[in-house]
């Protein structure tokens, strides 16, 4: 049974669109991921993120309208499954209003390009093109039906025929010759829907015709031109239609080396062109006013250029007027931004570039130089290449080769929250309770004693100052909190409140021991037994009340003190300044509250109060006023939990450290890879904590059994990042060992030659230096020569890298010959890349794998085992082919196993090998047995081998497939020899394209299966779009209960456009439409759980509906499993 779940949510951004669908007049900017939406506000300062809409699909295209009667706008999502839905944002929530799911004619083939979905400017339609040879209109005003009885059927009188309703009308199919369309747009100020579409024929040949709807009798009509050459044999490089928004009306064509504007067909006008220097690929427009006459373009190396359109009134001979027409333009560059997938202008001169291979960016104009600068970045690691993994000390990191072009990097990601540490501070054992000031000025508490330490970060030493500001070191301290320009200070037996300028302070002793303080405005709350004391600045007793528990710890948040008892188990709610009770919680499961804060996180509205309990469990609720709503339960660990409050969250202390954040008004949990703390505290830079950059790394300070360790947290509250920038594409990597302490990495530089227009690619073997993170050698590859595999291994003792490529040809799409390449990296200080052995192949190299001493090649076809030993009689290394086994169609993959070798076929599927000893009768030395393989065609993207009897495939249709021996009689009898066959045991779709797949090393998953017990991490998956993803094997006491919760949850929770997840997870391609989602589980939406109504989740585990089923075990039980599996990243 097989688990996923992503450790790196895709953040590849393809679609944009600006619209005020949270607020009526203020807009609002929607960005599409693969399998979400994200919806941000745009304010001051910057973007932020509001709502995160899951979808259960794939979102192909997005476009926004608004109804006539509507306050808000609506947003148009189109997915892959051709599947079309609208949002609104009704009672703070996003509501689907309508969905359509019987779009698609199975009998047509799909588009070879990206689906388009377009709304007409006058808001009466959106088009649709998804299948060859066909369009799909749907209306969104009310149009007379088709005839019934040789008569029209009249639209109802109570709505006008221009009204926008906000209905999705039956759509219409319109039959159109052109078979591969380019480019379609809407063009405005025409009386009816009439598009222009840029198609290529047969011959390759651009062209342009313009349609005309005709509703009634769903049919385009094409109107011509009075002269149809002009709209024929265009620039071969044209990819963009641009409607004119003007009055003037029209459309530009973007060229390669030049620019049109075809003027509305009724004006029977030559188009205009503007020839410019040197090719430009246009890819991306956005209009700048609302009359058109300035325009963004971006073209495909990320530079930007301003179109501005000068306008002229057109007169006849009689005198009469015509409208505005163009008459000239002007075409500017004005910067570079990443490379635009689109271009999306916002107001006030800020602009958004959606990328899939750069971060997505938020840019404004200014009219000084830079023109274009920067305002805003969204990461992104899309797409991922290749990645491998790196075994650290305390967790594993995945190197990747990350974007693409000039936004090409290399980076290192790990999952959770970093900590890096920038001192250490060894022999400090026992610290209970942590305060640090300016100065790296640190109180550190005991069980029996404070100490108030120096620390020296540069040379990383601390000593002693006792007597500072005249603290008692002979009790432990409870509390320190800065009051102004004074410094308070809590013993066990005291409140002491100390001037730092004149080292003057006032104290006072009480009756019992102080066991819990708070601090609001001038006031300290002191917390004795089961008495709670209100005292002012003075330490004058203001208030007091008795409580009839004792008190287990306490917080302040405005005019409100939060009180936790010990027997009661509860939280008491008091208001100052006289201590009145106005609230509390209901009792509380997982015994006693350890640590409670309320703080305000940023993305959500309402102030969250926290509640740790004894067993590990986490309380959290909303504040409205003075009461408490919406409680949720996390599981952190088996451990009491400790809060510290940061600049931006909370860090929680338990079996689990964790990072607590808000996010699109949801509350975050993220883990953190550092150890257990037993005590945290934020670095103070000045006296006044307003003064503190939140921008700005934040440094902590944290004990653990016997350090005090000072580290940066990250800002990125999710997966952190360490980037190598490149700036040309990283395609293949491989890391050598930690003797060699280098990554071994493949780049591309793509040029454009400034006269032909011709794209030149060169090719690069660079190695990085793992200590330095930087790159320290690269070796050239001969022209027309690609690097298509990377790898390394220890021949003869030595370590090599071994790199393995193809030669193109403009004649032949593969490679009909190809190398292998053998670099020794030398030197110690400074590395260096020696080719110490080349070797020629019939066929391109596309993939490389050591096993057991011997190199094993994908050629073309050919699966290759050599051996490469260094030749007695002459002193240097030599090449020598072994055997080889013959692919289907063309082996693309490798992966080994011991002594099993996986290879992946571009058409057919995946085949296991094993490696034997060469017959007696034979002169080969080893040779290849099949052992098994899948007989099922598969356009193979990446196969990895996890065991001798299992392995995964992931194919071109974005589906993963588990494999297993079966060696059955009636697999035999399938297959018509002895050899099993490798069974699919479980299948589903991932709904994006997986690059590559890497095994987890035994040694990582047993230190795993320790402290995770139901998941068992098997391998890591990387995407196209920027996801990363972990596969695991479910525990078999587990997988009933599993299935069943997945089962149970998507009756009840589906996702916007109302889609069942079971519906999308479908291994889905040509031959399997629909296909089967087979024992396979979704991590991510499993976790959705959590974030469910008590009655809700009571429902899902008590089932009984629909083909539901009883889970057998209660809602802490449920959440229990589903917070281990939410720790797994």
């Amino acid at each position: 049974m097989s688990y996923t779940v992503a450790i790196h949510k895709p953040s590849s951004v393809r679609h944009a669109v600006v619209a005020d669908v949270l607020e009526s007049g203020v807009q609002s900017l929607v960005l599409a991921r693969p399998s979400a939406l994200d919806v941000l506000s745009i304010s001051e300062q910057g973007l932020v993120l509001q709502h995160s809409v899951p979808i259960n699909g794939t979102v192909t295209a997005l476009s926004a309208f608004k109804p006539s009667d509507a306050a808000v706008s609506w947003i148009f999502v189109f997915t892959e499954d051709c599947i079309c839905f609208t949002l609104a944002f009704i009672n703070q929530r996003f509501v689907t209003q309508q969905v359509l799911s019987d779009l698609e004619d199975r009998f047509t083939p799909d588009t070879d390009t990206a689906h388009v979905a377009i709304v007409d400017p006058e808001h009466r339609g959106i088009l649709l093109y998804f299948n060859k040879s066909s369009l799909t209109y749907i209306p969104l005003i009310q149009t007379p039906s088709k005839k019934r009885n040789g008569k029209a059927a009249a639209a109802p009188s109570s709505a006008p025929s221009s009204a926008i309703t906000g209905i999705l009308y039956p759509h219409v199919k319109l039959h159109i010759d052109e078979l591969i369309i380019i480019s379609i747009v809407f063009l405005e100020g025409t009386e009816t829907p009439t598009i222009a579409v840029l198609y290529r024929d047969g011959q390759h040949a651009r062209h342009v015709k313009v349609y005309e709807i005709i509703l009634s009798e769903q049919r385009l009509q094409e109107i011509a031109h009075p002269q149809p050459s002009v709209q024929r044999n265009l620039d071969q490089g044209a990819t963009m239609l641009v409607s004119f928004k003007s009055t003037a009306g029209g459309f530009f064509l973007l060229g390669e080396q030049l620019l049109t504007y075809f003027y509305p067909p009724s004006l029977g006008k030559s188009p205009l062109k503007l020839p410019f220097d040197g090719p430009i690929n246009f890819c991306a427009c956005a209009s700048i006013d609302d009359t058109g006459e300035r325009l963004l373009l971006g073209d495909e190396f990320g530079k930007i250029y301003m179109l501005q359109v000068s306008l002229a009134c057109s007169r006849l001979g009689d005198d009469s007027v015509y409208p505005q027409v163009v008459e000239n333009w002007k075409l500017t560059p004005i910067g570079e931004t990443s490379i635009p997938t689109t271009l999306t202008y916002i107001d006030s001169g800020f602009f958004f570039v959606t990328s899939h291979f750069s971060p997505s960016t938020l840019f404004y104009l200014s009219e000084e130089q830079p023109h274009v600068r920067t305002a805003q970045v969204l990461p992104n690691l899309a797409p991922i290449t290749d990645f491998q993994l790196l075994q650290r000390d305390s967790s594993t990191d995945i190197v990747a080769c990350s974007g693409g072009f000039k936004s090409g990097s290399l980076r290192i990601v790990r999952s959770g929250v970093g900590v890096d540490a920038i001192a250490e501070i060894g022999d400090v054992p026992g610290i209970t309770g942590l305060w640090t000031f300016p100065g790296n000025i640190v109180v550190a508490s005991f069980i029996e004693r404070t100490v108030v330490y120096q620390c020296d970060l540069e040379k990383v030493e601390i000593r002693d100052i006792t007597g500072w500001n005249g603290i008692d070191g002979s009790q432990p301290t409870i509390a320190m909190q800065i009051l102004g320009s004074k410094i308070a200070h809590i013993s066990k037996s005291a409140a002491k409140i100390i001037d730092p300028l004149t080292s003057y302070s006032d104290s006072t002793t009480v009756d019992g021991v102080i066991s819990g303080a708070a601090f609001v405005d001038d006031y300290l709350i002191l917390a004795i037994v089961n008495r709670l004391i209100l005292m002012s600045a003075s330490l004058e007793e203001l208030a007091s009340v008795n409580l009839p528990h004792e008190i287990a710890c306490i917080c302040t948040y405005q005019n409100l003190v939060f009180v936790g008892l010990w027997d009661e188990c509860k939280v008491v709610i008091f208001s100052l300044p006289h201590l009145t009770k106005v609230g509390e919680t209901a009792s509380l499961s997982g015994g006693i509250p350890r640590s409670i804060h309320l703080c305000n996180l940023e993305g959500i509205e309402l102030p969250v109060l926290f509640i740790g309990m004894a067993d590990g469990t986490l309380y959290n609720y909303y504040l409205q006023g003075t009461t408490l709503t919406d409680q949720k339960t996390s599981v952190l660990g088996t451990q009491p939990v400790s809060l510290y409050p940061l600049r931006k969250g909370l860090f929680a202390v338990s079996s689990h450290p964790s990072m607590i954040y808000g996010s699109a008004n949801k509350v975050i949990i993220s883990g953190v890879n550092v150890a257990s703390p037993t005590a945290l505290a934020v670095c103070m830079k000045s006296q006044d904590a307003m003064e503190e950059d939140d921008d700005e790394d934040e440094i902590i300070a944290f004990a653990t059994d016997d350090r005090l360790i000072y580290g940066v947290l990250d800002q990125l509250m999710s997966t952190h990042v360490q980037t190598l920038e490149l700036h040309e594409t990283a395609r293949r990597l491989t890391i050598m060992s930690p003797v060699a302490g280098v990554i071994g990495l493949i780049t591309l530089r793509t040029e454009i030659e400034s006269f032909t227009g011709d794209e030149i690619i060169n090719c690069f073997v660079k190695i990085v230096d793992m200590a330095l993170f930087e790159v320290v050698d690269a070796y050239a590859l001969e022209d027309n020569e690609m690097a298509e595999c990377i790898t390394s291994g220890i021949f003869d003792g030595v370590e090599y890298l071994i790199v393995g490529t193809g030669y193109a040809s403009a004649e032949r799409e593969e490679y009909m010959k190809g190398r292998v390449l053998v670099f020794e990296v030398s030197g110690s200080s400074t590395k260096k890349l020696s080719l110490v052995l080349q070797h020629e192949l019939l066929g391109g190299v596309y993939a490389a794998e050591v096993v057991e001493g011997k190199l094993v090649c994908a050629v073309n076809s050919i699966v290759r085992l050599c051996t490469i030993f260094l030749n007695a009689s002459t002193g240097v290394l030599d090449f020598k082919q072994e055997c080889g086994f013959r692919s289907p169609t063309m082996a693309i993959n490798l992966s080994s196993y011991q002594d099993y070798v996986l290879v992946g076929d571009l058409m057919k599927s995946v085949t296991l090998l094993q490696i034997k000893p060469g017959s007696t009768t034979s002169s080969e030395n080893y040779r290849f047995r099949e052992v098994a393989r899948h007989y099922e065609p598969m356009w193979m993207t990446d196969a990895e081998i996890l065991d001798e009897n299992t392995c995964i495939g992931v194919e071109a249709e974005g589906n993963m497939a588990v494999f297993q021996y079966d060696t059955s009689e009636s697999a035999k009898q399938i297959s018509g020899d002895d050899e099993p066959i490798l069974d699919v045991i479980a299948c589903m779709r991932i709904g994006e394209i997986v690059n590559r797949v890497r095994r987890i090393p035994k040694a990582v998953r047993e230190m795993a299966s320790a402290e995770y017990h139901i998941v068992t991490q098997r391998a890591y998956f990387a995407t196209r779009d920027g996801g990363i993803y972990m596969y695991g094997d479910i525990a078999p006491d587990k997988i009933d209960t599993l299935i069943n919760l997945q089962y149970n949850m998507s009756e009840v929770v589906k996702s916007a456009g109302n889609l069942n997840i079971l519906d999308f997870r479908r291994f889905t391609n040509q031959r399997h439409n629909p296909g089967e989602l087979k024992r396979f589980i979704d991590g991510d939406y499993i976790e959705q759980f959590l974030e469910l109504e008590d009655e809700e989740k009571e429902k899902i585990v008590n089932g009984g509906f629909r083909g539901t089923v009883k889970l057998g075990i209660d809602v802490t039980e449920a959440t229990a499993i589903v917070e281990e599996l939410k720790r797994l990243h």
